[in-house]
């Protein structure tokens, strides 16, 4: 939708997009703020606040579901305020969906959903493991995950601002490779993280600074997170509208939508269960470093075969 109604979608759709991040940060930092604590004060560094964690702080977090069914409901009514953007009628083809599809037949587009698959899944593993990571591997409360956490869409921010050039200096083929290296960057650094003993403070001087750098690292390593939305997904589908035909361009992108927002994060909870196994006992990670390390490999190995095999046919279009 947002594509059809913007003039310059390269230039707006960053500045529309950022929105959805800093509702995410809204989410993290209010909800711990106003349920979880008491006797708040603000600070410079992540979890950018520290209080008195409430009692039953734990319980408390299945609110959130509450909360989220209740602003689905809103949302859902949002929704109905949104602009009619009816299927063009000048359309070449009447089945703009299965034409939508025919686009897989393209081997940039094909190459483009191959690598955008595995990265779907790596990054919703991030979402359901951070969490846990935070909390078991590096000894943080549960009330300051989700604020800490923002540091990734603090930094989303700052990457979709310079999306746009990014895109013309490096055109969409290595900016979206870009992409994929800061995912394998991130899960290396965890990796690398989850090798220490440093799952919560130590009375003694050197474990207190092992754990203290482990959890600082940890945290703003998450700066990458920026690249990774903002080059990979965000270019990906930037990409997906320039090279699709004006009458299958809706269509296109909720293709290309179903795959990444629908069948990658559908695939992450049995990969989970998977990896769950090997690096843990009954479907739960327990050795976090071997996780982070074949979440590592995966990206790489999605970087190079963008790198290698991705054709930008924006560019033969411009040439042609």
């Amino acid at each position: 939708m947002a594509f059809v109604h913007l003039d310059n979608s390269e230039r707006d759709f960053p500045r529309v997009r950022v929105w959805g991040t800093i509702g995410w940060i809204a989410a993290s930092w209010l909800f711990p703020m106003i349920w979880l604590q008491s006797n708040l004060q603000l600070q410079m560094l992540p979890p950018f606040f520290v209080g008195n964690e409430v009692p039953d702080a734990t319980p408390r977090l299945a609110d959130t579901l509450k909360i989220s069914g209740v602003v689905a409901f809103l949302y859902a009514g949002f929704c109905l305020l949104l602009p009619n953007t009816p299927p063009k009628k000048d359309g070449v083809d009447k089945l703009a969906f299965k034409k939508a599809f025919s686009l897989l037949t393209r081997k940039s587009f094909a190459v483009l959903v191959a690598a955008s698959l595995p990265v779907a899944v790596i990054h919703q593993i991030y979402f359901m493991q951070a969490g846990p990571f935070f909390e078991n591997q590096l000894g943080m409360l549960v009330t300051y995950i989700a604020p800490a956490m923002t540091v990734g869409q603090f930094a989303e921010i700052a990457s979709l601002a310079l999306l746009g050039t990014l895109l013309m200096r490096l055109g969409f083929k290595w900016t979206i490779t870009l992409g994929a290296l800061a995912y394998f960057a991130r899960y290396a650094i965890w990796g690398m993280i989850s090798l220490q003993d440093s799952s919560g403070p130590s009375v003694d001087a050197a474990g207190q600074f092992v754990w203290t750098a482990s959890l600082m690292v940890g945290v703003f390593s998450q700066i990458l997170h920026g690249l990774c939305y903002a080059c990979f997904f965000a270019s990906a589908f930037m990409y997906v509208d320039r090279v699709a035909d004006d009458d299958i361009r809706n269509s296109a992108q909720t293709v290309f939508g179903i795959i990444i927002l629908g069948v990658g994060p559908m695939i992450a909870g049995p990969v989970l269960g998977i990896l769950g196994n090997v690096f843990g006992e009954a479907g739960v990670v327990t050795n976090f470093a071997g996780m982070w390390f074949t979440l590592s490999a995966i990206a790489l190995l999605t970087a190079a075969l963008v790198a290698f095999a991705f054709r930008d046919e924006t560019i033969l279009r411009s040439s042609g």
